[in-house]
Parts: C-alpha cells; structure tokens; sequence
C-alpha cells in the first residue's frame, strides 16, 4: 500500500512538473513571438526611417546640383552677359540720382501704386491728360481716379506702336493696337501727339491738373513737355512712366524732362518712384 501511494505521488509530482514545464514552454513560446513581432517592428520602422533620410539625401544631392548649376550661370552673368551689367550699372545709376534728387520721396513697389500715389495728388481744377494709352489699363485708373472729382480725362495715342525704335527690345510699331480702346470715363484723341495735341489745346483752354508721360521716346515726350509747358500751375501732378532704372534712360523721358526745365525755370519736386520699376512722381511748385 505504501509503495501504491508512493507511485501514485509520483505520478502526481510528474504530471505537475510536466504541466509546469509545458507551461512555461508556452510562456516562453508567446514571449519569443511578441519579441519577434516587436523586433519586426522596430526593423520596420528603421527601414521607412532609413527610406525617409536616402530620399532626402537624394533631394539634397539634386538640390545642390541646381544651386551649383545655378552658380555658374550667375558667375558666367556676372563676368559675361552684357545686358546683366547694363541693367545693373541702370540701376545703380538710378540709385544715385535717387539719392541726390530725391533723398525723402515715397517709395512704392507696383507702377499702378506709384500712379495712384500721384493721382492722390491731385487738387483743384484742370484737365487729366495721358499720353501714351496703349491698352487704356492706367488710363482706366486715371479715369476711376479723377472723373469723380470733376475732371475731364483725355488720353492720346496713335496706336500704331511707337512710331521710332526706343531701346533694344522696343523697335518701332511696339505697343500697336488692333483697336483703339474704350476706356469709360475718359475721352480718346488718336493720332501723333504733335498733330493732335496743338489743336485739342486751343479747343480746351485752361490749366493742366495731372498729366501722365508714358510716351517712352525722348522725341515724343519733349514734344507733348513743349506743347503744355505753358498750362503747368503750381500744383500740377506729373507722373513719368519710363523716367529711369533701364539701360539708356538719361537719353529718353528723363532727357525731355531736364531739358524742358532748364529752358524754362520751372521749380518742381519729386514726390514718389517705383522702387523696382521706372516710374516718378512729380509735382509742379512754381
């Protein structure tokens, strides 16, 4: 009986062991799959991160492939290409008027800006004039601008393009319309400036309250500067469209408009220019 119950404990003691073992195989087998699946993870998302860094490398190397492309042509630019230096050594030209003549005038960065600036300028009565239409787009602004007030807005223009090359990339027949445009609020006088604006003087007397020069050609603004030099009043906004910052500009608009005031004495100011553009602002003072 005793050796019975000696075997029969051991049995039990055997098939506690094994069923510990076998447990703790199972616990063992679960643990190694979770570290598997967590060891998959971590190796996916190295893999993506990896993936993430050569593409950006891969980026980089294109991204400083074009920056050094883009060095050289800026190098070549700068030792070779002539209009490059034409438009800088404008610029700094311009610069340095600016500096000299106009030390405390506004600054605006849009011609449409710089034209609003000086048709805010304007007071008291008298005729709004442009003188290069083109399009009608500024005469349009003149018109918005002005016609409220009372004023008569004319602009002039033959409409053929100009009628003499101008600067390299302007050659005569620039700017031709295939139509004389509407532009409401203002009034059309088609034709060349010195055919048309004798007699369109005489059939309006009276003084000149705004005028915008956007005749591009030094010919075509001396002629309109001589022909309404006497209906300039104190007070009198001007707005110059290509005055300077382009290769040649002390031979065009800026050339008429310093001739026509040492001929004449009119006192003026400078009021406003474009910062990266050609437009300025001036205003009659005596």
């Amino acid at each position: 009986m005793l050796a019975r119950f000696r075997r029969s404990a051991r049995l039990k003691l055997q098939r506690a062991v094994g069923e510990v073992v076998h447990e703790s195989d199972r616990q063992t087998r679960v643990e190694q799959e979770n570290r598997h699946d967590q060891v998959l993870a971590e190796l996916s998302a190295i893999n993506g991160e990896l993936a993430r860094v050569l593409s950006e490398l891969a980026l980089a190397r294109t991204q400083i492939a074009t920056v050094g492309e883009r060095l050289t042509e800026l190098e070549q630019r700068a030792r070779r290409d002539i209009t490059h230096t034409l438009d800088v050594r404008a610029a700094a030209d311009s610069a340095e008027f600016v500096l000299d003549r106009m030390p405390t005038a506004e600054v605006r960065w849009d011609p449409h800006e710089t034209l609003r600036y000086g048709l805010g300028l304007v007071r008291g009565d008298g005729l709004a004039l442009e003188f290069g239409v083109a399009s009608g787009t500024t005469l349009a602004i003149v018109a918005e601008m002005l016609r409220p007030s009372g004023h008569e807005v004319f602009g002039f223009d033959v409409f053929t393009g100009l009628p003499e090359a101008w600067r390299t990339g302007f050659p005569a027949g620039e700017f031709a319309q295939e139509s004389v445009p509407t532009v409401p609020g203002a009034q059309i006088v088609e034709g060349l400036f010195a055919d048309t604006l004798p007699a369109f003087l005489a059939a309006h007397p009276g003084p000149i309250a705004f005028a915008h020069l956007d005749a591009d050609l030094y010919s075509a603004t001396a002629t309109v500067l001589g022909l309404i030099g006497d209906r300039l009043r104190p007070g009198t906004v001007l707005v110059f469209d290509e005055f300077f910052n382009y290769p040649g500009w002390q031979q065009h608009e800026y050339r008429a408009w310093a001739e026509f005031v040492d001929r004449t004495g009119l006192r003026f100011e400078y009021l406003a220019y474009t910062g990266n553009h050609e437009q300025v602002v001036v205003r009659v003072t005596g």
